[in-house]
């Protein structure tokens, strides 16, 4: 049960606290709101649609209204009954309400989300008040994770959007091959598929890789291709989605003759896609006029989450996930580092490993953790072991990849 309080601020007016957070500032609640409008200005500047989601006490709408244009449309969506209730008690909620401009949608159902898709389509982005993301109960984590996921996909598209465009632009006019040619040329339906992840674990598992090596095959990601290469294991698929022009130096320089497919997001790296001489196949995570055979890989945010939906889409039925750390070991993030790694310090969240034990990590590799337990989830008649060190992954199977084979 939560604790939910309405506090009085300084202003004569009131802020709410739930279970210790503060969803308003408990002195100048207007003053904040206003700030947080002014922030988000691009994004409903102009408009003629505006989404929110998160009303808390509604400060931050009622600023929202005063800025918007009079033939402007404002959805607003929470769920929240708690809070909406001490919103309407405190009298906030009934004068947004009167406002034509705003559409509320305050119930969590079927409609609620239809509603919620159906208006997303309207916007280019959304303003999502996270104080009331932040409070939701542990019973709406899949809800909380929708909310991070979009977070993560704007920091990216801020971040590499106009490279992702230019490179989709090269991409999808150079020569290369769709994912159904891929599907049809290479069969991995007879051994399992090893996704041989960055984590600082897969170190531990080349010796055995290598010995193992005609047992399955293995699908590159990121920098791995180098350090299977190095360690003479030369990979059955290459997946990329990055659109840094570094893929090419970090991942493909020196092993661009490789006769070995290269898989990549019609978004990734142009530089590393050019370059490589081997046979390509492009692939995309939505519906898109470029995409000839409708194949649609997930992507996730992450490498592995389209490692993984590739290879589920190959039909087979084990997948062995290795090097998938998703945390610190040993002060490492990834295969290769050396024992100091300057992220280490900025991590500030906790996660179960496989022994039960808890390491370090950053919020977006528990994103991205989540991303790969859905794809887990969403195919239950496959088999994944995961044969890493580091976080726990729900709906896996743990082993060690030398005693794996010895028992099959």
């Amino acid at each position: 049960m939560r604790k939910i309080e309405i506090v009085e601020t300084r202003e004569n007016n009131f802020t709410i606290c739930v279970d210790k957070i503060y969803l308003h500032s408990r002195y100048y609640p207007f003053k904040e709101a206003e700030r947080f409008i002014v922030e988000n200005e691009r994004i409903y500047k102009g408009k003629k649609h505006v989404l929110v989601y998160g009303v808390a006490l509604g400060y931050h709408i009622i600023k929202l209204l005063e800025m918007l244009d009079d033939n402007c449309k404002l959805y607003v969506f929470d769920f929240d009954s708690e809070i909406i209730k001490k919103c309407y008690e405190v009298g906030l909620l009934k004068m947004i309400e009167k406002d034509s401009r705003v559409e509320l949608f305050l119930s969590y159902s079927k409609e609620f989300l239809d509603k919620f898709h159906e208006k997303m389509k309207l916007v280019e982005d959304i303003i999502i008040y996270k104080p009331s993301i932040k409070c939701l109960p542990e019973s709406y984590e899949d809800i909380k994770s929708l909310f991070r996921s979009y977070e993560l996909a704007k920091i990216g598209i801020q971040r590499f959007g106009e490279i992702a465009k230019e490179n989709y632009e090269y991409n999808t006019n150079i020569e290369s091959y769709s994912m159904g040619r891929f599907y049809k040329r290479y069969s991995f339906k007879d051994k399992p598929v090893v996704i041989a992840a960055g984590g600082p674990s897969l170190e531990n598992v080349l010796e055995n890789l290598k010995s193992f090596r005609d047992k399955f095959y293995v699908f590159a990601i990121g920098q791995t291709l180098d350090i299977l290469i190095k360690n003479g294991i030369n990979p059955d698929a290459i997946v990329i989605i990055d659109p840094q022009e570094a893929v090419y130096d970090l991942h493909i320089k020196g092993h661009e003759n490789l006769d070995i497919p290269l898989c990549f997001l019609s978004t990734a790296s142009r530089w590393g896609v050019s370059k490589y001489k081997g046979p390509k196949y492009i692939f995309f995570n939505s519906k898109d006029k470029n995409n000839n055979d409708d194949i649609i890989i997930n992507t996730g945010k992450t490498v592995a989450v389209a490692a993984l939906d590739i290879a589920v889409k190959s039909g087979v039925d084990k997948i062995i996930l290795t090097g998938q750390d998703l945390a610190f070991i040993n002060n490492k993030f990834h295969a290769g580092d050396e024992n100091e790694n300057i992220l280490y310090s900025k991590s500030t969240v906790k996660v179960m490993d496989v022994n039960g034990k808890m390491l370090e990590t950053t919020s977006g590799m528990l994103e991205f953790k989540r991303n790969i337990e859905k794809i887990i989830k969403d195919n239950p008649k496959i088999t994944f072991i995961n044969c890493s060190q580091g976080a726990k992954i729900d709906g896996t199977v743990e082993a060690d990849l030398s005693q794996f084979y010895h028992k099959n």
